[in-house]
This record gives structure tokens, C-alpha cells and sequence, in this order.
């Protein structure tokens, strides 16, 4: 194979080593200030004039520069693949990895020029594989800010013919800088991979754990085309930084949407409560997606994207009278009624559709939506009060065959609609909330409710044979101060270390009952003996 290149256009590649130096002291200007070069290979056919007369002959592969390191290798390993998740395949990895080697402002591009009768190698290089930038049918584009202000970009850019991607820096980057970005090279790799999945899932658990010391925001960007029977196109949005972390998502499936609040650090639990916060959660996801007949996929990308967008916070350690990360100061029994978890709004929306040709207003549709809200008030740290209230909401529709494992096929004919038409309307809600005077708790309570109403018709042979509604709801109200108080009876004759121990579990086994509990059966009875809530819902004092 020989490599031959307008002379015009023609730089020789710089040694890794002058690369380096170059890109240290010159990071903030841009990669396109070089003249590109124009790479070409020629093939033995095309040299040897061997090549079948009339035959299509395909053109040498044109790059945007003569460099060649680890990225463009990727590249080239890449590119026959057509697939977004396979021509991006180890390319983010690629390109982050060469900031540990102080490689941080570089662009590359690579085309491939379609077959012709009369190879001229020399016209080849009227194609410009630059324009590739910002362009491509597929693209991803990451953004990182430093502490010190210093902003990363990388962009990847994918169409039928092409390759390209691109890195630069606003500014110098300090060693603790390069390293933290090189961190992310594998969490950036995994984010990529899974949008480009047959099923996309939403990856972020590497980027989010970026080091909060160094770095200051991440944000990801990525467009993809849908290619096949249904053809759109699928987009992914993910920010993180010290006041919020967020994720969007909208693709043919349907969208997601969710959002945690970062900025009221001293909220937070511990590892474990977090961990067992975020379990039930889970569970409650799954109970939504099983009544509701909910997308998979969506289902799990709220999961993935919900575990993610929770990790790597953590509750200060000091512990001071006004902290910087929230209003005050909480205790012990503030924290046992409280999830531990960041607070959140969250919503999932499948792509409605109409299966039933005969009746147009029947649908098939998947709506959820869960949040998380606290608030913390008081003119002092011995006046404060604090409230969460948690919340999920559930409306769904979908068809469903009259005979278990035989797949229904709603069509104009009548001897087809055989089948049950389901509407789910569910709301669930836990509202818990402690108050304190002259630095005593006088108030603590947990309210939680739920309601369900499910709607079935049943038809057979086209005509409506039954129309039913089955409601379901619970509600509970519970006075904490009994645990929570200063005052707490069965406690004479005890030692301090036996009231210690005792309040503890307590507490624990009181944040287990604050998590939101949507189909309450199997925790319910545990409150049987419960006072009943009052009509103006306040919990005794």
C-alpha cells in the first residue's frame, strides 16, 4: 500500500512528543488552523492498471489530517460499521484518553468517496472530509467544565460516507485537570455504547462519578438516527453540576424527564439509606410498569438514569450550626423521617398508540410520574421545621386478548375483536414533617395515602359484554412524637446505653415506613392500630 498526498496540501505528521508540546502551549487556539492534509491510499489494482475495464472501482479513503495516533486508529477499525454504537465504538475512550497525554486540542476526519469507472486519485482530494464537523446523522458532543474554568469540548460526528471528531480547550489544563478528564474516558465510552444499543439504555453511572473537586459540570449531548421499519430520530440529555443533575431523553418508545435537586446537601442519609431508598424506588417503577403495561425500555432507562443521577453525593461530614449546603442543622430523628435521597421529579411518557382500527378513542398509553419535595423553615436552628413529601401518579391504557399466551391482532373485522380495554388512573402520596419550639420537638407526623381505579370492558365478537370499575385506596396517619419525642413512656428504670439502643431502631425501622409506598399491601398492616387520619389532615401535636 503507498500513501501519497497533494503536495499543496502537505504537512508532514508531528512526533508525539512535539504534538505534546505543541498542544500545552498553544491549547487555546483551534485545531483548524493548520492547513488539512489529504491523505491517499492507493491500491495495488489501481497502480497495476489491473482493474477491469468499465468496472467500479472504490476511491482510497480521504482524511482530514495526516496525523495518525490511538483516535484515528479507532477510526479506521470503526468505520465499517454502520451502526451508530458500532462506528462510535471505542472512540470517546479514544479520545479523552489522549488528554493524559497532553494531546487535548486536535481534530480529525476521515470520507470515503463513492465508487467510479475512472479512479483519479488526484480528484479525490476535492472532497473535504472537515465538513463532517457538526454535521453528521448521528453525533455526540461533551462538554466539561473545570473548577477553574477551563471548558472541554469533544464532538463525534457519523453519515453514511463519513467519520469525524474533534476536541478543544478553552485554556490550560493543570495535571489533577488532565487526569480527572482522562477518569471519564471509559464512563463517556459506556454512555455512547448504550444509546447505540438495538434497545437504547441510558448509561451514565461512569460520568457521574466525576471528580467534584476538579471538575465542575459535565453535559452530554447525542442525536441519533432511527433506521428501520419506524424511521425518527432519538436524543439524549444529561447535565450534572453542583446545583442539579438532569437527564432527557425522547425517541420513538416515548421521552423521559428527570430532574434532582443537588444543592441541599445536609438532607441526605447515609450509603444505606440512600441504597434502600433507591430499592424501593426500583420497586416501585416495576409495580407501575407491570399495571400499566409500560415500555421496557423506557422503564428501564428511568431506572438506569434514576440510580445514576443519585449516586456520588454525599452528606457533609462537619457539623455545624449553618451549614453551607442547606438551612440548618438537622438531627438524628430530622433524618429518620426523611428518605435520604436527593430531591427529584421524575417522568416517564410512552408514545401513544391506536391498535384498535374499530374504535378510533382507544388507546394504548403509559404516563408516570414520581417526585420528591423538602422543605425546611424557621426563624432559628431551635424554631426549625422540616417537611417531605413524596408523590407518584400512574394513568394508563392498553388492550389486552382474551385468551392468556395468544396474541392479539385487532383489526376492521368483528370476528377480531375479541379482547379487554384497560384504564389505569393510580395516585400515591406520603407526607411526612417534624417541628420544633425553644429547641424541643413538638410535632412529628406521617401521613401517607394511596388510591387506585382500574376500568375494564370486555368485548366479544365486537360487542360490549362488560363495563367494570374497581377502586382501591388506603390512607394512614401516624403521630411520631410516641417515637420520636423527648418524652417517651417505657422508658423508667431504663440505663442510658439500653434508651440509646432502643431509639435507635426506632428511627431505623421509621425510615423504612417514610418511603412512598404506592400499593401499600404489604406494609399496611403494620399500622393497623393507628389513630385514623383527622379531616384537616395534621398529625396530633
Amino acid at each position: 500500500m503507498t500513501s501519497i498526498s497533494p503536495l499543496s496540501s502537505w504537512n508532514s505528521a508531528p512526533s508525539r512528543a512535539s504534538a505534546a508540546t505543541w498542544n500545552r502551549s498553544d491549547a487555546s487556539a483551534p485545531s483548524s488552523a493548520s492547513a488539512p492534509s489529504t491523505i491517499v491510499a492507493l491500491s495495488p489494482e489501481s497502480v497495476n492498471g489491473s482493474a477491469a475495464a468499465g468496472a467500479l472501482v472504490k476511491p482510497p479513503m480521504v482524511w482530514e489530517s495526516a496525523t495518525r495516533d490511538k483516535v484515528s486508529e479507532a477510526m479506521t477499525k470503526s468505520f465499517s460499521s454502520y451502526t451508530f454504537g458500532g462506528r462510535f465504538s471505542g472512540l470517546g475512550a479514544a479520545m479523552l484518553g489522549q488528554v493524559k497525554l497532553g494531546n487535548y486540542n486536535f481534530s480529525q476526519a476521515m470520507r470515503q468517496p463513492p465508487p467510479s469507472t475512472t479512479p483519479n486519485v488526484y480528484a479525490a482530494s476535492g472532497i473535504a472530509p472537515g465538513s463532517l464537523h457538526g454535521n453528521g446523522e448521528d453525533r455526540v458532543a461533551l462538554s466539561i467544565t473545570t473548577r477553574s474554568g477551563v471548558e472541554v469540548k469533544l464532538s463525534l460526528d457519523s453519515q453514511g460516507d463519513g467519520l469525524a471528531v474533534n476536541m478543544t480547550t478553552s485554556g490550560e489544563l493543570s495535571d489533577a485537570e488532565a487526569s480527572a478528564l482522562g477518569d471519564l474516558a471509559k464512563g463517556f465510552q459506556a454512555a455512547i455504547d448504550g444509546l447505540g444499543q438495538s434497545t437504547p439504555k441510558i448509561k451514565l453511572e461512569g460520568l457521574m462519578q466525576f471528580d467534584q473537586q476538579v471538575l465542575e459540570s459535565v453535559k452530554l449531548h447525542a442525536e441519533v438516527k432511527v433506521r428501520g421499519e419506524m424511521d425518527g430520530v432519538q436524543t439524549l440529555d444529561f447535565q450534572a453540576d453542583g446545583a442539579q443533575r438532569k437527564v432527557s431523553f425522547s425517541g420513538v418508545a416515548g421521552s423521559l424527564d428527570l430532574k434532582v435537586d443537588a444543592s441541599q446537601l445536609n438532607t441526605l442519609g447515609s450509603k444505606q439509606q440512600q441504597a434502600k431508598a433507591l430499592d424501593s424506588y426500583m420497586k416501585q417503577f416495576d409495580q407501575a410498569a407491570s399495571r400499566g403495561h409500560g415500555d421496557a425500555g423506557l422503564v428501564a432507562m428511568l431506572k438506569d438514569s434514576f440510580t445514576a443521577l443519585h449516586s456520588n453525593a454525599a452528606a457533609p461530614q462537619a457539623a455545624t450550626d449553618t451549614p453551607a449546603t442547606g438551612k440548618w442543622r438537622l438531627a438524628a430523628e430530622d433524618k429518620s423521617i426523611l428518605t435520604g435521597l436527593a430531591d427529584f421529579s421524575a417522568s416517564v411518557s410512552q408514545a401513544v398508540k391506536f391498535s384498535n382500527p374499530m374504535r378510533s378513542s382507544e388507546k394504548d398509553g403509559f404516563n408516570y410520574e414520581v417526585s420528591q419535595k423538602t422543605e425546611q423553615a424557621g426563624a432559628s436552628q431551635d424554631e426549625r421545621s422540616i417537611r417531605q413529601r413524596q408523590q407518584s401518579k400512574l394513568s394508563a391504557s392498553f388492550h389486552q386478548t382474551l385468551v392468556p399466551g395468544v396474541p392479539l391482532r385487532l383489526t376492521a373485522n368483528t370476528d377480531s375483536q375479541n379482547y379487554t380495554y384497560h384504564q389505569i388512573e393510580d395516585t400515591a402520596s406520603s407526607d411526612a414533617q417534624v417541628a420544633y419550639k425553644d429547641g424541643k420537638m413538638v410535632k412529628a407526623s406521617l401521613r401517607q395515602e394511596g388510591n387506585q381505579s382500574e376500568h375494564v370492558m370486555k368485548y366479544f365478537l365486537g360487542k360490549l359484554e362488560s363495563d367494570k370499575t374497581t377502586p382501591g385506596n388506603y390512607s394512614v396517619l401516624r403521630d411520631l412524637l410516641p417515637v420520636l419525642g423527648p418524652y417517651r413512656t417505657g422508658e423508667v428504670g431504663m440505663t442510658p446505653e439500653k434508651k440509646a439502643e432502643q431509639r435507635l431502631q426506632a428511627m431505623q425501622t421509621l425510615s423504612d415506613d417514610v418511603l412512598l409506598q404506592s400499593y401499600a399491601g404489604q406494609t399496611i398492616s403494620l399500622w393497623q392500630a393507628d389513630v385514623q387520619p383527622e379531616e384537616d389532615g395534621t398529625a396530633a401535636a
